[in-house]
């Protein structure tokens, strides 16, 4: 019989483990408590903890025997350590407690938590090194680990490497040091990786990373790389990330990486690069974010890019470009913003440019040597916000249609040869904050009534006539020195512009005084 009854209660200990879990209720307000009770957890309460009301709290899921299975605790303003009671949850699969102030040093009272796969601590204060234990501590189940913008120092542990099933790592924007462990090269079940903005030691990106042949998106900007730009990019057959910048690479883009045929953002901005951009064998045809801006790339800007129908952004200012751009960008059917400046591109600006791109919202051209007439059709799409073309030698009138750029806030065409009189409608357009049209030849008068956002207005060395506009008192910035206005100074001038901060009316036919 006893033997019967020991057998007994061994059968019924299953039940009892699955039964309705006593203390995570309490448990879940003391970690409110520690966390310094946020206005954001103020459903937590004591007087609704009972029965497994807890499961129906905010940011709370549970499995259906009542264990906390997640907590999803972003943006709710916790500060603080990560609280020991949080082990308790042994259940606790997911924990997302990213965009808040929690500092501390690496919560290891997670090691507790067995069941944990996702773990994000994304934008905190939390410092120290990582501990060497981190890897036996948080489990073998772990898919999702990011750390990311926090305080952490010391050398990324190589232990890390032993999370075979990690699909997402992030380390950016921390203090790590040292050399990048190769050994990451043996999570090969990787699909994002981003080790960006830290204080490594000048090397070469790891070999090993070519083993990492599920990786989706690869994130190494500003991590002290040197060497060639690596080849072995283009052996991650998955890869629809790749961002690099702001290291020290030599070279020229490798044209391998043009074989990515998944390929959808490139950012190589700021690396160091030199040479023509070579696209021999070319199928990246997602792209849709390339970025060379900052660098040393020579030569023409090549035609494929021009027909990829899926480019969006197209960013390759500070370089020296020379020739002239392709015709066929101005057919880009996907393309927002286009960012050409400080090259040494001549020729004219595509006719069509705007014309098929209806979603185009940014144009940089400035600092060229582009001659001709500005497109007409720049703001076909009625999304046109800045249109930056200082510093070339366009030629001819404003373009009416300019004012159809209903959400205008930037135009910057100083420095060209431009004549005639600005188009009325531009000057009323609501959204418009800044006008830069210096050094031109252009004619007429200002009207009497300006946007009201309008804050800065450069219109010196041009040939404007007639009076000072009594309007835009909103200006910060109010240059129109050498030109012909004439007339009376307003009497508003000064006092009746409370944001003014810089004025330069010289050499006009003006007359009276500032207020």
């Amino acid at each position: 019989m006893a033997i019967q009854l020991v057998l007994l209660g061994c059968l019924l200990l299953p039940a009892a483990a699955q039964s309705q879990p006593v203390g995570e209720a309490k448990l879940l307000l003391k970690i409110k408590r520690v966390w310094g009770d946020p206005p954001k957890l103020a459903a937590w309460s004591a007087a609704a903890s009972t029965g497994g009301a807890h499961c129906r709290w905010p940011y709370i899921r549970c499995d259906s025997t009542g264990r906390v299975t997640s907590l999803a605790l972003a943006r709710t303003n916790v500060t603080g350590p990560v609280p020991d009671a949080i082990g308790g949850l042994s259940s606790l699969a997911r924990l997302d407690v990213s965009y808040n102030r929690i500092t501390g040093a690496f919560p290891t009272a997670l090691y507790r938590c067995r069941s944990l796969r996702y773990l994000n601590l994304f934008w905190n204060h939390i410092g120290g090194e990582l501990p060497d234990d981190i890897v036996h501590g948080l489990g073998a189940n772990l898919s999702m680990l990011n750390l990311g913008v926090n305080k952490f120092n010391g050398t990324i542990p190589v232990s890390l490497s032993r999370l075979q099933n990690l699909r997402h790592l992030a380390l950016e924007e921390n203090l790590f040091v040292g050399s990048i462990p190769m050994e990451l090269g043996e999570l090969t079940s990787l699909e994002i990786l981003n080790l960006s903005d830290n204080l490594f030691d000048a090397g070469h990106l790891p070999a090993s990373f070519k083993n990492l042949t599920n990786l989706v998106s690869l994130s190494m900007d500003n991590c002290s790389l040197v060497g060639d730009v690596p080849s072995n990019v283009a052996k991650l057959p998955e890869l629809e990330e790749l961002s690099l910048m702001y290291n020290s690479f030599t070279g020229t883009i490798p044209s391998a990486i043009w074989g990515l045929k998944k390929l959808e953002w490139l950012d190589v901005s700021g690396i160091n690069l030199t040479g023509d951009v070579v696209v021999d064998g070319f199928t990246a045809i997602s792209l849709v974010f390339f970025r060379a801006s900052e660098n040393n790339l020579t030569g023409m800007i090549p035609e494929v890019f021009s027909r990829l129908r899926n480019l969006t952004y197209m960013l390759l200012s500070n370089n020296n470009f020379s020739g002239e751009i392709p015709l066929s960008i101005g057919r880009m059917p996907s393309l927002k913003t286009l960012s050409l400046s400080g090259n040494r591109l001549t020729g004219m600006l595509p006719s069509e440019l705007g014309k098929y791109s209806l979603s185009l919202s940014d144009v940089s051209i400035a600092d060229n040597k582009l001659t001709g007439t500005i497109p007409e059709w720049l703001c076909a799409g009625g999304h046109l916000e800045s249109l930056s073309a200082s510093s070339n030698r366009l030629n001819g009138s404003i373009p009416v249609r300019l004012a159809n750029c209903a959400n205008l806030v930037v135009l910057n065409l100083d420095n060209n040869q431009l004549s005639g009189e600005v188009p009325k409608a531009i000057w009323t357009i609501r959204e418009l904050v800044v006008v830069f049209l210096r050094n031109n030849s252009l004619t007429g008068s200002l009207p009497a009534m300006m946007s009201n956002s309008l804050r800065e207005l450069d219109i010196g060395n041009n040939q404007f006539v007639g009076r000072i506009p009594t309007a835009a008192l909103g200006l910060v910035r109010f240059i129109a020195e050498n030109n012909q206005f004439s007339g009376e100074i307003p009497s508003h001038i000064g006092y009746g512009m409370p944001l003014l901060r810089h004025l330069n009316f010289a050499n006009n036919k003006l007359s009276g005084n500032i207020g």
